[in-house]
């Protein structure tokens, strides 16, 4: 008869007697036929598992080891002549203080286990742990031990006050066991089963740490068809040590992918289950837009079925044509024996630029332990020569003479930068006096500050909204723009979208001077007057080595920036206290505390900022130091930039300050536990500041904006965003402490304190009202009574 351990770590009397009487009375003999049980749950309980039990061809044994510490069972592991060693470790009954701790014990035990030559056989039912206080029965409510989430493979209690209950529950947690791993041959298939990842898993994680090793995330939503295939994900993930990211919903997964991309570089597996191709949304397309390197793994449901449940490609629809309408490579593997097919096709495609690559695969794909040579799949195809395009040489030298010796303005426009195509960025416009600004689709692309310093040629944000003070000072004499021959505005790595500048295409077509760079034919502005298609990094370099810039030039140039950069971001309206506070008196208060904590404490962070008027103001009004995260990027979806949020503070190696408004808020999950439960898994979690503002004013105020200004009118109804302020609170999760508060009036005493605060995600719920004027919002707002002064009016 084999004999099964039933490993005891706890030191509680009540827990050990609970087991002693359950695995003596189990091995007891049912009742005779006929007799009823006592009329108790535990005792109809005990005879039903009884008779079970007796109708078995293999009878188990169960044998109690007791042990005080983790540190007792590991000697018990290590001692030949302890009678654990011939016994097969399967049920653990464990206690814990703290839940955090608890989630950790059943993986460190199968860890300890496997070191010691002695793996655990492991059923879903193989760990019972009790949370609880330092006392038998805790004076504390259940919600103080109780996690913010739990874990497969573990039944978490809180001790009942009932002996007979919980030996009945006991009884149950043995009996489910013995018949998953033991005496229902279905189910205990699933015990022995191979661990080794399905082959797609090992293809993809082959390929990708290849191709970019330790430099990408893989993204899960799961689902029963493809959770074969992201467990077999997570397992590779530990042993090379990356962390797997979930997401509140699929949607979730493409904007942390996007993020990921846009901030770290880094590339990326989404995994999501049948039928739920269509969840990412907008997002998708953005996705496709920043052109990232990676996968979407969508599983299919088994071919034939009659109208599948989630069913991808079925006879109601099929989820391939979305992907061929967007034009993104696509591949489909519906048998094992396609697969190593399928991978290379998936393969070429992406090392051909072609991200996203959506993979979909059937069930039998996705459990597959087909063997494929991932090595040589993973293998880089022959490099092929880069596409030259050569650059017309009239329109360099054109260039040359209009950065070397023209006395005009010129205002760089900065897309997404490299960190090497930043440093030039800056290195040039310090010798040619050349004026800097980021947009608010990649905010900080150049910054007000850099390596701790402020940087002389910044001028703040360019945009359809939130364009700053001195960008407008800079191009405009009172409200016209300067005249055509007297600037330059430069689109850097940008397809001068509507979103990046305030005004009208005709505008930019008859009454500004536009070069634009970029290395996609297809993205050429047609009011373009000087376009020139090459890689930015290529551009910058040649020009650096082109620069003979006329020192009177440089010269008139800087003195430009210089008076722009006089003017103050605020006016006085700006500085009105009001309760609630305006939007731009609270981004003006806040604006001045960030800077003298980036002049004074050495402060750098990553910026996150939603699509509204508030997320506007923060990214015109609040001083950044690195690049930021927007969701105004592409399709501007409200939302993405929140649900994006876990992903940048797991990666972030600055704090991270987020500025979210109610539309945004009320469009999406909430994401605070999943971005609580990303920040504990850092190594850092203790030293981290993650810093989350939603503004509320009760409506989508962009909108109401519009109204204002167009209508003269109540928006009503179809502005209106109904919220409820949470009251403060400070919660413990582990290494960190969640603060709650709300605010009515600007504590710049309080707030520095938090900002600053280790070990913290602060949430800040700020009470706005709503207006329509200033912070760039429009043109026509700069044309008002309080944005003119008499100075301004004959700006040089």
């Amino acid at each position: 008869m084999k004999t099964l351990a039933l490993c005891v770590l706890a030191a509680q009397p009540w827990l050990r007697r609970d087991i002693a009487v359950v695995v003596d009375a189990l091995h007891g003999s049912p009742l005779p036929a006929g007799e009823a049980p006592p009329p108790s749950l535990y005792a109809g309980l005990l005879d039903q598992a009884r008779r079970y039990l007796a109708q078995q061809a293999r009878p188990v044994a169960w044998r109690a080891f007791f042990f005080d510490t983790l540190q007792d069972w590991q000697q018990a592991l290590q001692d030949p002549a302890h009678g654990l060693r011939g016994c097969s470790q399967e049920l653990f009954v464990l206690q814990a203080g703290e839940a955090s701790e608890a989630l950790q014990l059943p993986a460190r035990l199968r860890t300890l286990a496997q070191a010691a030559g002695q793996p655990l056989r492991c059923s879903p039912h193989s760990f019972l742990l009790y949370l609880q206080g330092d006392d038998d029965v805790s004076s504390q409510p259940p919600s103080a031990f109780w996690p913010d989430a739990s874990t497969g493979g573990l039944h978490l209690r809180l001790p009942h006050a009932d002996a007979d209950t919980r030996r009945a529950d006991l009884l149950r947690v043995l009996l489910d066991h013995l018949d998953h791993a033991h005496h229902n041959r279905l189910l205990a298939r699933s015990v022995d089963a191979a661990e080794r990842p399905p082959a797609l898993a090992r293809a993809l994680h082959a390929f990708m740490q290849r191709r970019w090793p330790g430099r990408w995330d893989f993204h899960s939503y799961t689902g029963s068809v493809i959770a074969a295939f992201i467990e077999g994900m997570r397992q590779l993930g530990q042993a090379d040590g990356r962390p797997q990211l979930g997401g509140v919903n699929e949607h979730a997964l493409a904007c942390a992918a996007i993020a990921g991309w846009q901030l770290f570089g880094r590339a990326y597996v989404l995994a999501v289950t049948s039928g739920m191709v269509d969840e990412f949304k907008g997002t998708l397309a953005n996705l496709q837009r920043t052109r990232a390197p990676g996968f979407i793994v969508c599983a299919d449901s088994a071919r034939g079925q009659w109208h599948a449940f989630q069913g991808t490609v079925e006879q109601a629809g099929d989820g391939r044509t979305l992907m061929q309408a967007r034009g993104l490579a696509q591949v489909y593997l519906e048998s094992p024996e396609q697969l190593e097919a399928g991978l290379r096709q998936a393969f070429a495609a992406l090392d051909q630029g072609e991200g996203p690559v959506v993979i979909f695969a059937s069930p039998a794909v996705l459990e597959s332990g087909l063997g494929v040579d991932e090595t040589a799949l993973a293998e880089p195809a022959p490099a092929q020569p880069a596409l030259r395009v050569e650059v017309d040489p009239a329109h360099w030298g054109a260039l040359l003479s209009l950065v070397n010796t023209q006395h005009k303005r010129l205002l760089w426009f900065c897309g997404r930068l490299s960190d090497e195509e930043r440093a030039l960025v800056h290195e040039i416009a310090e010798a040619a006096g050349i004026a800097l600004c980021d947009g608010i689709a990649h905010p900080g692309s150049v910054a007000a500050y850099a390596g701790g310093r402020e940087q002389p040629h910044y001028l703040g944000t360019l945009g359809l909204y939130g364009f700053s003070r001195a960008v407008h000072r800079y191009l405009h004499e009172g409200e016209a723009l300067r005249p055509v021959g007297a600037q330059s505005l430069f689109f850097l790595k940008s397809r001068a979208d509507q979103i990046c500048t305030p005004f009208s295409e005709g505008r930019l077509a008859r009454h500004l001077h536009i070069v634009q760079v970029t290395n996609r034919g297809q993205d050429l502005a047609p009011f373009a007057d000087l376009p020139l298609q090459m890689d930015l990094l290529d551009f910058l370099q040649r020009l650096k080595a082109g620069l003979q810039v006329e020192a009177d030039v440089r010269r008139w140039r800087q003195d430009a920036i210089a008076q722009a950069r006089r003017c103050p971001p605020e006016h006085l309206v700006d500085r009105i206290e009001t309760l609630p506070m305006t939007a731009n008196y609270f981004f003006h208060r806040l604006g001045g505390l960030l800077r003298r904590l980036i002049e004074e404490e050495g402060l750098r962070y990553h910026g996150v900022y939603d699509v509204g008027r508030c997320g506007v103001s923060a990214l015109r009004n609040v001083p950044r130091t690195d690049p930021g995260f927007s969701g105004w990027y592409g399709r501007a979806l409200m939302g993405d930039a929140l649900m994006a949020l876990p992903a940048i503070a797991l990666h972030s190696p600055r704090q991270v300050l987020a500025f979210i408004g109610d539309g945004a808020r009320a469009l999406v999950p909430d994401v605070e536990l999943q971005l609580l439960r990303q920040m504990s898994g850092r190594p850092d979690a203790a030293e981290l500041n993650v810093s989350v503002f939603y503004l509320h004013n009760g409506m989508l105020s962009i909108i109401q904006s519009y109204i204002d200004l167009r209508f003269a009118r109540d928006g009503a109804a179809q502005v209106h965003v109904p919220w409820r302020p949470r009251d403060d609170s400070l919660e413990r999760h582990g290494p960190l402490a969640l603060q709650r508060r709300r605010l009515l009036r600007f504590d710049e005493a309080r707030l520095r304190e938090d900002l600053q605060a280790r070990g913290r995600l602060n949430v800040f719920e700020v009470q706005l009202t709503h207006n329509s004027s200033g912070d760039g919002m429009s043109l026509a707002s700069e044309g008002t009574w309080s944005r003119i002064t008499p100075s301004e009016e004959h700006a040089p």
